[in-house]
């Protein structure tokens, strides 16, 4: 199940440990014609891998290419945009109570499932009671999402209140989980023995045929209640992997599908494809172990973090394609505050808050002493199977070797890994996040979280209180604020020094139009708007 949890991004899951369409203008010509305004058009039929996979049941699917196609079957009460911002979905408008524990979700009242059903209350409360339930050790993919909500109860047929055991517990991101009809299902239990079922959902597109050792064959929902899709059907034709769906599309078997690796520059030699460039939410950074003297210096955390050149190590070990942040908050998120990165490689900086902590080169050789003569040496913890944080790693010790740090790399199995982040055996930790669409660092930095994912053993009551408000704070613009604050101050006190969230892409044959614009919950995100133009 790692790799759908790892785009659902419910459990935290530690990777150290584990509308309407943009006027995009096209110019086409041919010998008789003068040069026209491209524009969309109905019909055609998009052809995506599907990995082999066991079932199409949302509850219980963990494979992420189906998670992907239910996507185009399947919605929730809210989505989030490009920025992560909450828009209502098969829930109209909502509101949460004062003391953040209650959400009152008033429904759509023109939505109807593809067997024609209407969609109503009834249908959500029975999700949730499904998600939450557990059936001889089967539990959904989901349950993380809704293991804090404490009770449903239907108001009307278009208006449920859901309450959470704890306010700090309730986010509207959690509501983004897939609505299942109650009458495709009639009890909870059924849910869990449907591993062959035919979906049926109230999205833009709905399943025509069903050959699970073949193909999926999805066509546009007419009765659909939002924007009607540009493109007719869609043909979800089953491979064995990545490799094997990048080589059909090669072959115009295919018209899409996800890149594997960072070199996919490759594919821009192909002028029948195009290349289309996200950030995941893959986050790597270097965690400091605060049972370490040496490392509760602010001083020598923040030279590390300046003589690192983050941007040679993305050209280098990811060929250009990852991001640079200064804090663990999702770039393209509204509540990434740009200004609040500070870092850059700088050695005359480095070198100054080293001075000032009594490091400097005494005896003239390539490392830093201190009064005792100690040397400035540290030890880097690095996954050895991960070939790129191995290589990013012996970028990272011979830059610092350029301010007199000795950096040892340790590169052990991931077993062995597991085990001195678990004891606290390392001085600094090369890993990273598979990060939520759940803005909430709790788990990263509160000092409640120490022993368990707050495996550097951080602890300040000042940043505590910072997480535990914005937890709590329900609204948009005083929530961007907090974070703002959390922000500036991981990045003064840097207890992670971030690195970079790792990109990734989806390749496309040309004649797919429109605003293709992936995003790692939905690749198809925004496939309304695409059409077909060969």
């Amino acid at each position: 199940m790692n790799g759908i949890k790892n785009v659902l991004c419910f459990f935290f899951i530690m990777i150290i440990l584990s509308g309407c369409m943009d006027k995009n203008i096209e110019m086409e010509q041919n010998e008789n014609e003068p040069v026209q305004i491209g524009k969309p058009v109905f019909g055609g039929e998009l052809s995506i891998p599907i990995i082999q996979f066991d079932t199409l049941n949302p509850i219980l699917n963990d494979n992420k290419s189906v998670y992907y196609l239910n996507k185009l079957i399947y919605e929730g009460l809210i989505r989030l945009d490009k920025n992560l911002d909450a828009k209502p979905v098969l829930a109209e408008s909502w509101n949460v109570s004062d003391d953040g524990k209650e959400w009152i979700f008033k429904l759509r009242d023109d939505v109807f499932w593809h067997d024609g059903k209407p969609f109503t209350s009834e249908d959500v409360k029975f999700t949730i009671d499904s998600m939450k339930i557990n059936i001889i050790g089967k539990e959904s993919i989901y349950n993380e999402l809704v293991k804090h909500i404490k009770n449903t109860k239907i108001l009307s047929k278009d208006s449920i209140k859901i309450e959470f055991d704890n306010a700090m517990n309730s986010w509207i991101e959690l509501f983004t989980f897939p609505i299942i009809p109650k009458h495709q299902f009639q009890t909870t239990r059924r849910v869990y023995d449907a591993v062959n079922i035919k979906p049926i959902g109230t999205g833009p597109y709905k399943v025509e045929a069903y050959n699970k050792f073949k193909s999926i064959k999805l066509i546009a929902n007419d009765a659909y209640w939002g924007k009607k899709p540009y493109i007719a059907s869609i043909i979800a034709k089953r491979v064995p992997d990545k490799e094997a769906a990048l080589t059909l599309v090669e072959a115009g078997e295919l018209d899409g599908a996800s890149a594997t690796n960072f070199d996919w520059e490759k594919y821009s030699e192909n002028k029948s494809l195009k290349i289309y460039e996200y950030v995941t939410k893959e986050y790597e950074f270097l965690g400091f172990n605060f049972r370490n003297k040496m490392l509760q210096d602010k001083n020598i955390r923040k030279a590390l973090g300046y003589g690192i050149d983050r941007h040679a190590i993305i050209n280098e070990v990811y060929l250009g394609h990852a991001t640079v942040v200064d804090a663990p908050v999702y770039p393209d998120s509204y509540l990434y505050d740009e200004e609040e990165k500070k870092f850059g490689k700088d050695l005359l900086i480095a070198r100054k808050l080293l001075k000032e902590s009594g490091w400097e080169n005494r005896d003239k050789d390539v490392w830093f002493e201190n009064e005792l003569g100690q040397e400035l040496r540290l030890h880097l913890l690095v996954n050895r199977d991960n070939a790129q944080r191995l290589k990013a790693a012996k970028m990272i010790s011979d830059q610092l070797k350029e301010i007199g740090i000795d950096i040892i790399i340790d590169p052990v199995d991931w077993k062995e890994y597991e085990r001195r982040v678990r004891k606290g055996q390392f001085d600094i930790a090369l890993g990273g996040w598979q990060l939520s669409d759940i803005p909430d660092l709790r788990f990263i930095f509160h000092s409640s979280f120490i022993g368990n994912t707050n495996f550097i053993r951080y602890s300040n009551p000042d940043l505590d209180k910072l997480l535990n408000e914005a937890a709590f704070i329900k609204n948009k613009q005083l929530k961007k604020k907090k974070y703002k604050e959390i922000q500036h101050f991981v990045v003064d006190d840097l207890p992670y020094f971030s690195l970079y969230f790792k990109n990734s892409s989806i390749i496309m044959k040309q004649y797919v139009k429109g605003d293709i614009l992936p995003k790692p919950n939905n690749i198809y995100n925004n496939i309304e708007s695409w059409y077909m133009k060969k």
